[in-house]
């Protein structure tokens, strides 16, 4: 308890010192992605007007929920210096349970259901990864195949049509003119933002990101803050997928393909670095915008879908750039002060 203590210490006195150069660096990303929001309102709305119309905007924000969700539990994921490639395949499967379980069940009990199901599929990436010491690279890479095949054998390649059109009004209906679906965005990011802003465990998650083994010398229960990690991706994931599936009231065990890639986009968008030690739950929102404007913008502009493929992944190698060239700025001012 002791040295997690002075590992606490150090690491404000560290903020302390260094606070100013990484505000600045990162209020510097911040001002990139909204400068290219702008741009890509004011020029795609010149091209087309209707993309800056009410009911489109509207659409762009549930988009941006679905995605800023399970965004969100990769943001703790990689704010703990790992990721998980299995968000894609537990937002199908889960949407495929909650599809098949409100044929029987109510609402609550089946998306319940399927939270639970998201939920201990990320504790078991977890123990594959703190108990098995798996990497969590190869440990996801699996499990995003085996819950893939999973979701497909569940629905038997079929498509399931949702004839509840009570679940359906959860990405219809509005409070005060803002869509649910970014309201329970909003809602989620306040929860985990308290938790890793406020909370023990959210500044151990940071402290093993920033140096695992220090926080093992430190005594943190490593092991313990993986598993709960990967159970709020999985949780997050889950939850998105039954955001998903009422929205579009049709599922399939394919949906969800590349998800995993335009999560850890919005998250590195946002200001978290790969390399861990931190991270933004409020960039990551912002990223999911920046991702699901990009996408609207393709969509309606009549680009290729796969187009979208391309982009995402410029935005994702400059987004990485960038934080690569922050990290060696911070590096050098602070060797010039400690020479100082």
């Amino acid at each position: 308890m002791a040295n997690a203590q002075a590992i606490s210490k150090g690491t404000k006195n560290e903020k302390g010192s260094n606070g100013g150069v990484l505000k600045i660096a990162q209020q510097a990303q911040n001002l990139s992605v909204l400068l290219f929001l702008v741009l890509l309102y004011v020029v795609v709305g010149i091209l087309n007007p209707n993309y800056i119309s009410g009911d489109n905007l509207a659409n762009i924000i549930v988009e941006t929920a679905i995605l800023a969700v399970v965004a969100y539990g990769m943001t703790f994921a990689i704010a703990m210096g790992v990721f998980d490639l299995s968000v894609g395949s537990i937002q199908a499967l889960c949407a495929s349970v909650v599809a098949t379980m409100l044929m029987t069940h109510g609402i609550i009990t089946s998306i319940g259901i399927a939270l639970v199901v998201g939920f201990l599929i990320g504790i078991v990436n977890g123990v594959l990864i703190s108990k098995l010491r798996v990497p969590a690279f190869v440990a996801t890479l699996g499990t995003m195949s085996v819950v893939r095949g999973a979701a497909l054998l569940y629905t038997d390649g079929v498509s399931i049509l949702i004839k509840n059109q009570s679940f359906g009004a959860f990405n219809t209906r509005s409070i005060l003119g803002i869509p649910l679906p970014i309201m329970i965005a909003v809602v989620i990011l306040i929860v985990l933002w308290a938790i890793f802003k406020h909370t023990p465990f959210g500044r151990h998650i940071a402290a093993v990101g920033g140096n695992p083994n220090a926080a093992v010398a430190a005594g943190l229960n490593v092991d313990r803050i993986t598993i709960i990690v990967f159970g709020i991706v999985g949780l997050t994931a889950a939850f998105s997928g039954v955001m998903l599936s009422s929205q579009l009231m049709n599922v399939t065990g394919s949906m969800g393909m590349g998800l995993e890639m335009n999560a850890i986009a919005a998250v590195v968008l946002g200001g978290t670095s790969m390399q861990g030690g931190r991270g933004s739950l409020v960039g990551t929102l912002v990223g999911a915008f920046l991702l699901s404007s990009i996408s609207t913008a393709l969509d309606i502009l009549n680009i290729p879908s796969f187009f979208q493929y391309l982009a995402t992944g410029l935005l994702l190698i400059g987004a990485l750039s960038l934080d690569s060239a922050r990290r060696q700025l911070i590096k050098s001012l602070l060797r010039r002060s400690a020479r100082t």
